[in-house]
């Protein structure tokens, strides 16, 4: 199930840097280019899933140890993501958090806009380049001829080139490289970085990891034009014969793109040992602790063989958004209505948090007790039934009529939700979540 909010985004933006970092410290220095690429593009996935998922864990006689240690690890993430109450401040002129995170929010999809706009304007370059230039069928490639100043570069099929600024050896050796880079499909690897350029444009390694890939992508090529019986020497004249310029944009795989020392060096550094691949092992823990530090853990049981009762973990929010954890154990069911299910109930596609959001941006803080100073802590039980409906609101307990009132009646207002499921039947679900009005 996916759970997407700012916090989300840091977090994830949190696990990029520490993958990247892994791999600046065990695996750049390394010839294996397509263990790198592979490694720099799986960890980018798993960077953009983990924290965006939400994940069940049973414990089958596992020693108390472990159970007790995943439950502390999980706590870390728990503290400040899984939020059980709804806290509502009274406007008094002050910058609250939730002020405050909207202009955050303003910013990061202003940042988003922006950075859409630069490549959706690349890519209309790149595209008008094409359609104006001639093309010349090679194989299943397309050799675009442009009289445009520009370098060589490459995207999916299209090979673009200004034929009068090379000669035919020079032509043939960056055509060779060009059909490597879209034989090895490496514009769906820039185009998925791009899009997280797009969503991640505040994080500066998320620059520095497409960086590291399009290295990669020109070890590869230029690897693969030398291994295809082209002269080494020749060829690193030509890279040395290349100024770097301004590509259109990230899509494109330029010819000219990363004239470095190490690219050049590459193409004469012995090969890694194959022990040198262990180290790829070395990252498999830090995934584990990345997926318990990060994603989000909604249910953790001990379960044996014939026990009837399952442990749940209480989360009790003080008017700080913080909590303390108790285990209750307790029945599954009580009459028709259960505590726990196989499936819980989603609302809107989205774990019970989304549903706190959904009351916090429809509450009101009643202007009666505003005047009055009235603040406190009003607890709401409501159940979801086998269609999904939200019944039986009622308040546990209460503060003050104008505070219950309210409470009722945003509660009252939720659209339907997805019901829970138990052994394959559609089940009631009671919840009670403390809702706080907090005065400035």
């Amino acid at each position: 199930m996916v759970n997407f909010n700012l916090i989300n985004i840091l977090e994830a933006s949190v696990m990029m840097a520490i993958l990247y970092l892994f791999y600046m410290g065990f695996l750049k220095k390394e010839t294996f280019f397509n263990m790198n690429r592979w490694y720099l593009l799986s960890s980018l996935l798993l960077t953009v899933t983990i924290p965006f998922l939400n994940f069940s864990v049973h414990f089958l006689n596992y020693p108390e140890t472990t159970s007790s240690f995943i439950h502390k690890l999980s706590g870390f993430k728990q503290g400040y993501n899984e939020l059980n109450a709804v806290i509502i401040y009274a406007y008094s002129g002050k910058l609250t958090w939730s002020i405050i995170k909207d202009y955050i929010s303003l910013v990061y999809l202003t940042g988003i806009l922006i950075s859409l706009g630069f490549f959706v304007f690349g890519l209309l370059k790149i595209i008008i380049l094409i359609m104006r230039s001639h093309s010349k069928k090679l194989g299943k490639y397309k050799i675009v001829e442009t009289s445009e100043s520009i370098y060589p570069f490459s995207l999916f099929k299209w090979i673009i080139i200004n034929p009068e600024k090379y000669s035919s050896d020079d032509i043939e050796q960056i055509i060779a490289h060009e059909k490597m880079h879209a034989f090895q499909l490496h514009s769906f690897d820039l185009i998925f970085i791009e899009v997280l350029v797009i969503l991640f444009w505040f994080n500066p390694f998320i620059y520095w990891y497409r960086k590291s890939i399009r290295e990669i992508h020109e070890y590869l090529a230029d690897r693969a034009v030398v291994e295809n019986g082209y002269d080494r020497i020749d060829y690193q004249q030509l890279l040395l014969s290349q100024v770097s310029g301004n590509r259109l944009i990230g899509l494109s795989s330029r010819f000219c793109y990363s004239l470095s020392k190490n690219r050049l060096k590459m193409l004469t550094m012995m090969k890694s040992k194959n022990i040198s691949k262990i180290k790829i092992a070395l990252a498999i823990p830090l995934i584990v602790i990345a997926i318990f530090m990060f994603a989000n853990p909604v249910e953790f049981v001990k379960a044996s063989g014939n026990a009837k009762e399952k442990t749940q973990i209480a989360q009790i929010q003080d008017t700080s958004a913080s909590y303390s954890q108790k285990t209750i154990k307790e029945e599954k069911f009580e009459g028709d209505v259960y505590f726990n299910a196989d499936v819980m109930p989603t609302f809107q596609g989205t774990d019970s948090d989304s549903f706190r959001l959904f009351i916090q941006e429809n509450l009101r803080y009643p202007e009666e007790a505003q005047k009055n100073k009235i603040e406190g802590r009003v607890f709401v039980q409501f159940d979801i039934d086998e269609e999904g409906n939200l019944t039986n609101a009622m308040i546990v307990r209460g503060v003050h009529p104008s505070l219950d009132k309210e409470a009722l009646r945003v509660t009252n207002l939720s659209p339907k939700w997805q019901p829970a499921m138990d052994k394959g039947e559609k089940v009631r679900i009671r919840f009670t979540f403390p809702i706080v009005f907090k005065m400035n």
